[in-house]
């Protein structure tokens, strides 16, 4: 694929079409062997995290991944958020309605680490690795893919380059976070050992969450389909009317099919390119997560909250994933799901004003 491809800026497959049934069938096959044996082995998020590393190391090679490895569909996509919608509901209890009091605040903190990680991830890229402004201000801005794809082609970026910052930025998230809590020593959240809810409950829950999930999603908001399930379940368990858990199963199917998900956009991906530039885009990521370790930590210890719960909130990766890990990791997700809402929101009515003020200030220079 050349640069200055106007059809596929990542030199994936996966950001073309959804695959067939049977390639979509395969990828899950694939990714749940990687995400089952994550998960017997203990790795924190491993269903997720295993899943996720297994479908993009099969899809490095292309012999093997064109007849076995695809994107998922949109119905498999909405499934794996409903599911993972309707577990992250069954969470809620008293100490996550007392964390709401906290929301405030930290939201603000939120807001000025997404500028602050911005701005720094972009310095990096400018002075070390000598990108154009356009190029290392599109890669910075953390959690804005849909818009990025949507401006990249005509904006004079380095389209590859911006989309592969992004694209990592989530795999290097969803990968290393859970192992870097793990080994720092960092508590996981309370991970409750409460019995599962029945499956009548649970379909219900399903049902009315794929009502309120569809809606959002045709009003367009960010993450609809799991923010409306997790609404849906949060309250049937707040009123009540469930007490339990999500079944195993399912808990563990949505967390795969979310990495299954994750891991094939990865598939066809111009590896050379990671060889090549794989220290600048690392000091492009490597600004943006240090700078919200940062803002994380202090705002941790301002407002009393877990350290692990505020980094997944202030990290640059997508809300289905940080949330889902959130959940699998013990933290209070409609926390961490709150402030990536809030944060799509900043950069959906900031964003384009920043970026028309920065290349209007380019030509008058």
């Amino acid at each position: 694929m050349t640069e200055g491809s106007s059809k596929n800026p990542t030199g994936s497959r996966a950001f073309l079409a959804e695959a067939p049934f049977r390639l979509q069938v395969s990828t899950i096959a694939i990714g749940a062997v990687g995400g089952l044996a994550f998960w017997r082995l203990g790795v924190p998020a491993g269903a997720m995290s295993g899943a996720m590393a297994t479908v993009a190391l099969v899809g490095a090679f292309p012999k093997i991944a064109t007849p076995s490895i695809g994107q998922l569909g949109s119905f498999l996509r909405y499934a794996a958020m409903l599911v993972s919608g309707v577990s992250i509901g069954t969470s809620v209890t008293l100490d996550t309605l007392r964390n709401i009091l906290a929301y405030p605040a930290s939201v603000i903190g939120m807001m000025i680490c997404v500028v602050a990680m911005t701005a720094a991830s972009t310095m990096i890229s400018m002075r070390f690795s000598k990108w154009d402004r356009e190029t290392a201000l599109l890669a910075a801005v953390p959690g804005a893919m849909a818009y990025i794809l949507s401006v990249v082609l005509t904006s004079g970026a380095n389209a590859p380059r911006v989309v592969a910052v992004q694209m990592f930025r989530v795999f290097f998230l969803v990968a290393l976070v859970p192992m870097f809590v793990a080994e720092a020593g960092v508590p996981l959240g309370s991970i409750t050992a409460r019995p599962a809810d029945t499956l009548e409950i649970f379909f219900l829950e399903c049902l009315c969450g794929g009502v309120v999930g569809y809606l959002f999603t045709r009003l367009k908001i960010a993450g609809g389909m799991m923010l409306g399930a997790m609404f849906v379940s949060g309250a049937f368990h707040a009123a009540g009317y469930a007490g339990g858990r999500a079944p195993t199963f399912f808990l563990i199917a949505g967390q795969i099919l979310i990495g299954c998900w994750t891991g094939s956009r990865f598939v066809g991906f111009d590896w050379s390119r990671l060889l090549r530039e794989g220290p600048s885009m690392l000091g492009a990521i490597g600004a943006a997560v240090a700078v919200s370790a940062a803002f994380s930590w202090s705002a941790a210890t301002l407002l009393g909250l877990p350290f692990g719960a505020t980094f997944l909130a202030y990290s640059p990766g997508g809300f289905e994933a940080m949330t889902v890990l959130a959940m699998a990791l013990g933290f209070d997700p409609f926390y961490v799901a709150a402030h990536h809402l809030a944060r799509f929101f900043m950069l959906n009515i900031g964003l384009p004003l920043t970026l028309s003020g920065w290349l209007n200030s380019k030509k008058k220079t």
